[in-house]
Parts: C-alpha cells; sequence; structure tokens
C-alpha cells in the first residue's frame, strides 16, 4: 500500500505545490482582498486536487477563526406569537449561514440559571467569529467589550432606540411605514371608522409597536380621520388578548368598519370574537394583522397582513456581518499595540409590504 495514502494533506502541502506561502494558502482559501484572484484561484485549484479539507481547527490557528456565528436570541422568545416569528427569522438566518458554510451558536444574551452574560462567554471562549444580536436593547458596556476583543456584530430586527450611539451596525424593518400602509389600505377599500390594537406596557421592545402605532396615526390622519383614545386599545400580543378586547367593545363594535391588530395573534382573537358577536368578516368588518406568519395565510378567512421583510432581514444582516468577519480577518493579526480601524457603522432600514388576503376583500356587490 502506498504510504501516502492515508496521510493528510496539510496547509504546508498546499503552499509547497501551488508556490506560495502558507499565509498566501489561508488567505486565499478565505477570499482576503490581499491576494490577487488569479492566485486564490490557483490555490483552491491545488487545494481540491490534493484533496485538501480546510477544517475549524487549521483555519482557527492559521486566521484566528472557528467558522462558527452566534445569534441571541430576543428574551421573550419564549412567548408563542414571539417564537413565532422570530422562529422564521432564525430559520432563515440559519439557511444564509449555511450556505456560506458557517456553523451558528444560538444561545440568550443571559444564562436563564446563572444569569451570566452568554455573549463575553462565548467570545471569551473563543467560540464566536461575530454575533447576530436579536435584542431590544443596546448595552454600551458590552459593545466596548466586543470592540476591546475585536469581535464583529450586527443589531438585527429591532429598531433602534433613541439613544442608540452611532457606531453599531443596525437593521431592521420601518415599523412606522407598516403601519401607514395597514391604514392606508382600510382607508382606500372605504373604511374609515377603524379601532387599533396596540401593545400594553413600556418594555424596550414596544418601541417597534409604538412605531406601528404612529404609521396607523399618520394613515388616518392623511384620510382625513382622527383617531381618539376611545379606539385604541392594547393587549399583550396573544390571541386571548384580541379576542378579549374586542369582546369588551361589543356593544359598540357595529359602530366600527375596519380593524388594525398590530400583531396577527391579536387580529385572529379580534376575528375569532367578532364572528362570536355576529359580525361579518370582512363584509361588516375589515381587519388587518402584522408581521405575515404562517398563521396569516392559514386563518379562515385568511387574514391581510403587514408581511415583514424577514429574509431581506436575514441576507442583508448575514451579508454584513460576513463583511465585518472578512476584513478583520483579510490583512495579517494586528500588533497588539495596534487597533484595526472599526469600519464605518450601517444603519439599514427594510421597506415591509401589505399582503391582501380575505380579510379585507368585499365581492362586488354585496
Amino acid at each position: 500500500m502506498n504510504a501516502n495514502v492515508c496521510k493528510e494533506t496539510t496547509l504546508r502541502d498546499v503552499a509547497e505545490a501551488a508556490g506560495v506561502s502558507m499565509a498566501t494558502v489561508s488567505r486565499s482559501l478565505n477570499d482576503s482582498t490581499l491576494i490577487p484572484e488569479s492566485t486564490r484561484r490557483r490555490v483552491r485549484v491545488v487545494a481540491d486536487q490534493l484533496g485538501f479539507e480546510f477544517n475549524a481547527h487549521a483555519r482557527s490557528l492559521i486566521t484566528r477563526r472557528v467558522g462558527t456565528i452566534g445569534i441571541i436570541l430576543p428574551p421573550d422568545y419564549d412567548r408563542f406569537g414571539v417564537q413565532m416569528y422570530h422562529g422564521t427569522l432564525h430559520n432563515a438566518l440559519r439557511s444564509v449561514l449555511e450556505c456560506n458554510d458557517i456553523d451558528l451558536i444560538v444561545a440568550f444574551l443571559t444564562n436563564h440559571f446563572s444569569g451570566r452574560n452568554n455573549i463575553k462567554k462565548l467570545v471569551s471562549r473563543k467560540k464566536v467569529d461575530g454575533l447576530i444580536i436579536v435584542q431590544p436593547v443596546i448595552d454600551r458596556d458590552l459593545i466596548e467589550f466586543l470592540r476591546s476583543k475585536e469581535i464583529p456584530f450586527v443589531f438585527s430586527h429591532y429598531p433602534p432606540p433613541e439613544e442608540c450611539p452611532a457606531d453599531v451596525d443596525i437593521i431592521y424593518p420601518d415599523n412606522e411605514l407598516g403601519g401607514l400602509l395597514a391604514a392606508r389600505h382600510l382607508v382606500s377599500i372605504g373604511r374609515s371608522r377603524i379601532l387599533c390594537i396596540g401593545a400594553k406596557g413600556d418594555r424596550p421592545h414596544h418601541r417597534e409597536w409604538d412605531l406601528r402605532m404612529e404609521g396607523v396615526h399618520r394613515g388616518l390622519k392623511e384620510a382625513g380621520v382622527v383617531p381618539g383614545p376611545e379606539n385604541e386599545l392594547r393587549g399583550d400580543m396573544t390571541i386571548e388578548s384580541g379576542y378579549n378586547l374586542v369582546m369588551s367593545k361589543r356593544a359598540t363594535l357595529r359602530d366600527y368598519d375596519g380593524i388594525i391588530a398590530l400583531n396577527d395573534l391579536m387580529a385572529i382573537g379580534a376575528i375569532l370574537a367578532a364572528r362570536e358577536i355576529g359580525v361579518s368578516i370582512p363584509d361588516d368588518l375589515a381587519v388587518v394583522g402584522y408581521d405575515d406568519t404562517d398563521l396569516a395565510a392559514a386563518m379562515r378567512p385568511s387574514l391581510t397582513a403587514v408581511h415583514q421583510p424577514r429574509e431581506e432581514l436575514s441576507l442583508v444582516t448575514c451579508e454584513r456581518l460576513l463583511e465585518l468577519v472578512r476584513s478583520r480577518h483579510a490583512g495579517p493579526p494586528p500588533r497588539s499595540s495596534v487597533r484595526r480601524p472599526v469600519q464605518a457603522a450601517r444603519r439599514i432600514v427594510l421597506s415591509p409590504r401589505l399582503v391582501v388576503r380575505d380579510s379585507t376583500k368585499v365581492v362586488a356587490g354585496s
């Protein structure tokens, strides 16, 4: 038997066969822009011919990359409605990362049992090359920690708080535009007596709900409709909440011809209550939800909803983070006394769209 059959091909073997240094091989296989494309292409061909597998351990030793991205889930992820939306967002993020041959670690910001900060643990143990942080609050101390460790990170989904520092990357949907689309749609089909269902409480992540409601108010005011406090209810984002809120209006529900609920679950609860009261959907009462989760299309009647751009959000978030990761590892490791300059942060706002279904479609002549 040939003695070389079981010999594992090394980075040095590829370097010798290609006639370049080991550092050039490493950077070529990591698509560093410091290496000409012709050289990168030639090195990849040689690596493939030799059957070289650039594994995570070798990658970590040579480029300080481990090939893993961390996703930090929102604090109330275990709530049904939050899990439904963020579960699909997480799946989309995972698909994009896997297409780039990158593994992922999923964690909450803090350990539910010990209270320890999971981000600091992941970074200190060198488990991740970068982080996608799905959190409504941006902690300046945590940002400084990540900067000191030179770990790239991107905040995703939640709109930045008003006091948000300017030097962080944030990618999120335009919640105010979503509310505006919902209001304009109801007005366009002749509805003017609108009941709005938002979120109660003042937790930090309610900023997205406040922005949605601001958009609704803006759309109604455009049509000369001034929403009063009696036409605005606040729920806890569940089906039961939407149901109970509409049932509390049973005596006056027929005074309304439209409902905007700022998530799908409360919209579904509103439809169930309206049915029980004997109000027809959509002939008497048109209903619009928000998020466009899988339940929206499955509901009967199917629910018109503002579609969150989950797929685009996932793609843009991953692209930005991978850009930061590759930029960090493109050149030789910086000397301990020299800090690598931080790329200019980006704030990217994505547009939602309205998906019209049966809950706002009135048959002509009815």
